[in-house]
Protein backbone atom coordinates (compact mmCIF):
# COMPACT_ATOMS: atom_id res chain seq x y z
CA UNK A 1 0.00 0.00 0.00
CA UNK A 2 1.23 3.61 -0.87
CA UNK A 3 2.03 5.73 2.25
CA UNK A 4 -0.11 8.51 1.42
CA UNK A 5 -2.91 6.18 0.24
CA UNK A 6 -5.22 6.14 3.35
CA UNK A 7 -4.73 9.94 3.53
CA UNK A 8 -5.91 10.14 0.17
CA UNK A 9 -9.08 8.16 1.01
CA UNK A 10 -9.71 10.10 3.51
CA UNK A 11 -10.24 13.56 1.52
CA UNK A 12 -12.05 11.99 -1.39
CA UNK A 13 -15.28 13.06 -0.52
CA UNK A 14 -14.64 15.59 2.39
CA UNK A 15 -12.91 18.77 2.33
CA UNK A 16 -9.70 18.91 4.30
CA UNK A 17 -11.57 21.62 6.91
CA UNK A 18 -15.05 21.80 7.48
CA UNK A 19 -15.95 25.10 4.93
CA UNK A 20 -19.18 26.54 7.04
CA UNK A 21 -16.96 26.62 10.20
CA UNK A 22 -14.28 27.79 8.99
CA UNK A 23 -14.52 31.88 8.95
CA UNK A 24 -15.52 31.11 12.77
CA UNK A 25 -11.66 30.10 13.54
CA UNK A 26 -10.28 32.70 15.54
CA UNK A 27 -6.94 31.44 14.02
CA UNK A 28 -8.32 32.12 10.13
CA UNK A 29 -7.31 35.03 8.85
CA UNK A 30 -8.87 36.36 5.51
CA UNK A 31 -7.21 37.39 2.80
CA UNK A 32 -8.36 39.32 -0.47
CA UNK A 33 -4.81 38.53 -2.92
CA UNK A 34 -5.45 39.02 -6.43
CA UNK A 35 -3.33 38.10 -9.42
CA UNK A 36 -1.12 40.33 -9.10
CA UNK A 37 -0.58 39.87 -5.93
CA UNK A 38 0.07 36.50 -6.35
CA UNK A 39 2.58 37.19 -8.90
CA UNK A 40 4.94 38.53 -6.01
CA UNK A 41 4.99 34.92 -4.25
CA UNK A 42 5.27 32.30 -7.02
CA UNK A 43 6.81 32.40 -10.60
CA UNK A 44 4.03 31.75 -12.87
CA UNK A 45 2.60 34.33 -15.36
CA UNK A 46 -0.29 34.04 -17.81
CA UNK A 47 -1.29 31.82 -19.55
CA UNK A 48 -0.37 29.74 -16.38
CA UNK A 49 -1.31 31.09 -13.69
CA UNK A 50 -3.86 28.81 -12.74
CA UNK A 51 -5.17 30.76 -8.92
CA UNK A 52 -7.44 33.94 -9.28
CA UNK A 53 -7.29 34.75 -5.92
CA UNK A 54 -6.05 33.51 -2.35
CA UNK A 55 -9.14 33.66 0.34
CA UNK A 56 -7.70 33.23 3.42
CA UNK A 57 -5.53 31.14 5.72
CA UNK A 58 -4.82 29.36 9.29
CA UNK A 59 -1.46 29.76 10.58
CA UNK A 60 -1.93 27.49 13.06
CA UNK A 61 1.06 24.85 13.53
CA UNK A 62 0.12 21.30 12.68
CA UNK A 63 -3.05 23.12 10.85
CA UNK A 64 -1.61 25.07 7.88
CA UNK A 65 -3.95 25.69 5.12
CA UNK A 66 -4.73 28.36 2.35
CA UNK A 67 -7.46 28.89 0.09
CA UNK A 68 -7.86 29.86 -3.38
CA UNK A 69 -10.44 30.00 -6.17
CA UNK A 70 -10.23 29.81 -9.78
CA UNK A 71 -12.79 30.49 -12.48
CA UNK A 72 -12.51 28.44 -15.27
CA UNK A 73 -14.06 30.16 -18.47
CA UNK A 74 -15.51 28.25 -21.45
CA UNK A 75 -13.28 29.99 -23.69
CA UNK A 76 -10.31 28.64 -22.14
CA UNK A 77 -8.05 27.08 -24.59
CA UNK A 78 -7.94 23.55 -23.46
CA UNK A 79 -11.89 22.98 -24.11
CA UNK A 80 -11.24 22.53 -27.70
CA UNK A 81 -9.17 19.46 -27.49
CA UNK A 82 -10.01 18.00 -23.69
CA UNK A 83 -12.91 17.11 -24.78
CA UNK A 84 -14.51 19.19 -28.10
CA UNK A 85 -18.11 16.69 -27.71
CA UNK A 86 -17.48 16.83 -24.11
CA UNK A 87 -15.12 19.96 -22.40
CA UNK A 88 -13.59 18.55 -19.12
CA UNK A 89 -10.83 20.45 -17.37
CA UNK A 90 -7.74 18.02 -17.16
CA UNK A 91 -6.44 16.32 -14.39
CA UNK A 92 -3.02 17.41 -14.98
CA UNK A 93 -4.01 21.14 -14.82
CA UNK A 94 -6.29 20.62 -11.36
CA UNK A 95 -2.63 18.93 -10.21
CA UNK A 96 -0.68 22.48 -11.48
CA UNK A 97 -3.57 24.54 -9.90
CA UNK A 98 -3.07 22.88 -6.53
CA UNK A 99 0.68 22.91 -6.97
CA UNK A 100 0.55 26.74 -7.07
CA UNK A 101 -1.91 27.00 -4.35
CA UNK A 102 0.67 24.54 -2.31
CA UNK A 103 3.61 27.00 -3.14
CA UNK A 104 1.55 30.32 -1.85
CA UNK A 105 1.07 28.23 1.64
CA UNK A 106 4.88 28.23 1.55
CA UNK A 107 5.64 31.38 1.33
CA UNK A 108 3.30 32.23 4.30
CA UNK A 109 4.60 29.23 6.09
CA UNK A 110 8.32 29.69 5.81
CA UNK A 111 7.94 33.97 5.89
CA UNK A 112 5.68 33.49 8.74
CA UNK A 113 3.40 36.26 7.69
CA UNK A 114 -0.09 36.33 7.44
CA UNK A 115 0.49 39.31 4.72
CA UNK A 116 1.94 39.70 0.83
CA UNK A 117 5.41 41.63 1.71
CA UNK A 118 5.45 44.58 -1.20
CA UNK A 119 8.68 43.17 -1.84
CA UNK A 120 8.19 39.61 -1.74
CA UNK A 121 10.00 37.34 -3.94
CA UNK A 122 9.14 34.00 -5.03
CA UNK A 123 10.55 30.81 -2.69
CA UNK A 124 13.21 28.95 -4.00
CA UNK A 125 11.14 25.51 -4.50
CA UNK A 126 10.94 23.32 -7.19
CA UNK A 127 8.71 20.21 -7.38
CA UNK A 128 10.05 16.77 -7.34
CA UNK A 129 6.82 14.35 -7.58
CA UNK A 130 3.07 13.71 -7.30
CA UNK A 131 2.77 11.17 -4.24
CA UNK A 132 -0.57 10.12 -4.96
CA UNK A 133 -4.09 11.66 -6.31
CA UNK A 134 -7.51 11.13 -7.33
CA UNK A 135 -9.62 12.44 -9.80
CA UNK A 136 -13.35 11.90 -8.63
CA UNK A 137 -15.67 15.28 -10.36
CA UNK A 138 -15.84 16.62 -13.40
CA UNK A 139 -14.49 20.24 -13.53
CA UNK A 140 -16.53 22.08 -16.26
CA UNK A 141 -16.40 24.76 -18.49
CA UNK A 142 -17.77 28.18 -16.54
CA UNK A 143 -16.77 26.57 -12.72
CA UNK A 144 -15.12 28.65 -10.02
CA UNK A 145 -13.44 25.92 -8.46
CA UNK A 146 -12.79 26.39 -4.93
CA UNK A 147 -8.91 25.30 -3.98
CA UNK A 148 -7.46 24.42 -0.48
CA UNK A 149 -3.38 23.27 0.18
CA UNK A 150 -2.74 21.89 3.90
CA UNK A 151 0.90 21.51 4.86
CA UNK A 152 1.84 18.28 5.84
CA UNK A 153 5.37 17.81 6.13
CA UNK A 154 8.67 19.58 5.93
CA UNK A 155 12.12 17.88 6.98
CA UNK A 156 14.53 20.39 6.39
CA UNK A 157 14.36 19.89 2.50
CA UNK A 158 10.98 18.31 1.36
CA UNK A 159 7.91 19.82 1.87
CA UNK A 160 4.73 17.88 1.35
CA UNK A 161 1.03 19.06 1.47
CA UNK A 162 -2.16 17.68 0.49
CA UNK A 163 -4.68 19.63 -1.79
CA UNK A 164 -8.07 19.47 -2.95
CA UNK A 165 -10.11 21.43 -5.99
CA UNK A 166 -13.74 21.50 -4.88
CA UNK A 167 -16.89 22.35 -7.11
CA UNK A 168 -20.17 22.96 -5.96
CA UNK A 169 -18.71 21.42 -2.63
CA UNK A 170 -17.83 18.48 -4.12
CA UNK A 171 -14.27 16.93 -3.94
CA UNK A 172 -13.42 16.99 -7.66
CA UNK A 173 -9.57 16.02 -7.03
CA UNK A 174 -7.34 15.50 -4.07
CA UNK A 175 -3.38 15.16 -4.61
CA UNK A 176 -0.23 14.80 -2.21
CA UNK A 177 2.68 16.44 -3.33
CA UNK A 178 6.23 17.13 -2.72
CA UNK A 179 8.26 19.82 -3.09
CA UNK A 180 12.52 20.59 -2.89
CA UNK A 181 13.54 23.69 -1.27
CA UNK A 182 16.18 24.98 -3.16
Amino acid sequence: MEPFSDLLRTFRKKPLIPLDHIEAKSSFHKLDCGREDIKKIIPHREPFLLIDKLLGLDLTPGEEVILGVRFIPAEDPVFKGHFPEAPLYPGSLQLEMSGQLGLCLTYFVVNKRKTIAENAEPLAVRATKVLGALFLEPVLPDSEVLLLSKRLDYDGYFGRVISQVLREGKVCSVSIAEVLFL
